[in-house]
């Protein structure tokens, strides 16, 4: 019997001491160490079963590694949670702690209640996997614990830090702890990774070049994030109201971005919202956000790093799925559509918002360079035909359509995405040159002095064929 118990990977608590709640999503860092791990995992071991704790921290960590690992988690939500153990200080620290204080502490305590029974409970989850590699994904203190235990003592303690991982084995009827808190670095002999149901999708992400698009919002992340809520927040509001769902559904939001449209989906009645970013700073950003305005509402939002064509959920788990703002990144929309229609259930909406262009397609060129060169991961605005045609080659039935337009000014616009100097001076120069002819389809003018442009907008709601489940 082989057992992995892996640290999650780093929460917000980690960055933000002043955050309440043990329960956090992952920062930017932790998401990349996840990602790390999981690719790791995929290369150098062979895990039978995958299960976590029912910390949110635990819970993104282990679903990201099942991702990898074409494993599904078995999340064990009642496994008590351990605190760690408090180091001794000033008088209180005796002489032999002294000596081991790099490496070991000990405490004035004996077994806790919670501790005695996450021991019951993991000896039941090895019994019930007995003969298979079992990784367990955990938080430092439940893995303390556990080695405590093993150790024979309740006073010893281990420092444990995210993403490492500790390899227990039970040999010749005696556990075995083969190493602690080893991180997936370290040279190992790489095995030949297991087949994955899933292979299709996992090739596909890694022919979908994301590189650009998380270069840049990473970048947006680090900007003037409170202008951007205020000036989100009234267009995704006139957003729901076109969309008209009701309360208590499950929705799904791809390119979540900064996460204000899940928190206000949820404000508004949904049972549950996903929202889904490439971006790590961004869904930083996003946790912040939902853990710092508190309230029941931030407890039914969740967020993942995921790719929009390659969404690690089952098919038909969403009643409604968001798309905003997104599919004019992508060079092969259908591709992120089909993955869209796949996790809507039967009689499940779909909400589409993205840029437009006039049917010119001169024009249509002149607005994708402008829009290319303020911001390098944009592929193309595209027409009204063309977003209908996405969406019923795809089997939807479309509900309802509207175009509107928000006036923006083009210092504002190019502040967003920290258009460097050069790109920027480019951009001011072709807009001014279409002026008179509206060469880009953007009623591009001069008001008080100012550039002012309009960024048109097309929002769609269609229908899965099928009776609502």
């Amino acid at each position: 019997m082989r057992v992995l118990l892996i640290c999650h990977a780093e929460d917000m608590h980690d960055r933000y001491d002043h955050l309440g709640n043990e329960n956090s999503g992952l920062t930017a860092h932790g998401w990349e160490q996840a990602d790390i791990l999981a690719t790791w995992l995929r290369t150098h071991e062979l895990i039978d079963v995958l299960i976590s704790d029912n910390l949110l921290q635990c819970r993104l960590t282990a679903q990201r590694l099942g991702q990898a690992l074409g494993l599904p988690v078995s999340v064990q939500r009642d496994l008590p949670i351990c605190g760690l153990v408090r180091w001794p200080s000033g008088e209180e620290e005796r002489e032999d702690v002294r000596r081991l204080r790099h490496s070991v502490a000990y405490v004035e305590s004996e077994t806790s209640a919670n501790e005695q029974e996450l021991i019951a409970m993991f000896d039941r989850l090895v019994q019930e996997q007995w003969g298979a590699t079992l990784a367990l994904v955990t938080c430092a203190g439940n893995i303390s614990a556990i080695l405590r235990y093993l150790a024979g003592g309740s006073r010893l303690d281990l420092q444990i830090d995210p993403t490492g991982i500790t390899e227990l084995i039970y040999r010749a009827g005696h556990w075995r702890v083969s190493f602690v808190n080893r991180t997936p670095h370290l040279p190992v002999p790489v095995v030949t990774p297991r087949t994955t149901r899933d292979e299709q999708a996992q090739a596909l992400e890694e022919v979908e070049d994301l590189s650009e698009i998380i270069a840049v919002y990473n970048r947006v992340a680090a900007g003037d994030l409170e202008r951007k809520r205020q000036d989100d927040r009234q267009r995704i509001r006139h957003l729901l109201n076109f969309a008209k769902l009701p309360p208590g559904l499950r929705v799904l939001d791809i390119g979540t971005g900064i996460g204000l449209l899940p928190l206000m989906l949820a404000e508004d009645g949904a049972q549950s919202v996903v929202g889904i970013d490439v971006s790590p700073e961004m869904l930083e950003q996003a946790e912040y956000l939902r853990l710092s305005r508190g309230g029941e509402a931030g407890t039914r939002v969740s967020f993942r790093l995921a790719p929009a064509h390659a969404l690690p959920f089952r098919d038909e788990s969403f009643d409604a799925v968001f798309c905003r703002l997104l599919l004019n990144h992508m060079r092969r929309p259908e591709r992120v559509v089909r993955e869209m229609v796949r996790v809507l259930k039967p009689g499940g909406v779909l909400v589409l918002a993205e840029l437009l262009s006039v049917d010119n397609p001169v024009k249509r060129a002149t607005q994708n360079a402008i829009e290319e060169r303020r911001n390098p991961s944009h592929v193309a605005a595209r027409s009204v035909d063309q977003y209908n045609k996405l969406i019923t080659d795809a089997g939807l039935m479309i509900e309802a359509k509207e175009t509107i337009s928000f006036d923006r000014e083009l210092d504002e616009w190019l502040a967003a995405y920290h258009t460097d100097r050069a790109d920027t001076v480019v951009v001011r120069e072709m807009i001014e040159a279409g002026l008179e002819t509206d060469a880009a389809g953007i009623n591009a003018r001069r008001q008080a002095g100012t550039l002012v442009f309009e960024q048109r907008m097309f929002y769609l709601k269609a229908v899965k064929p099928g009776p609502r489940a």
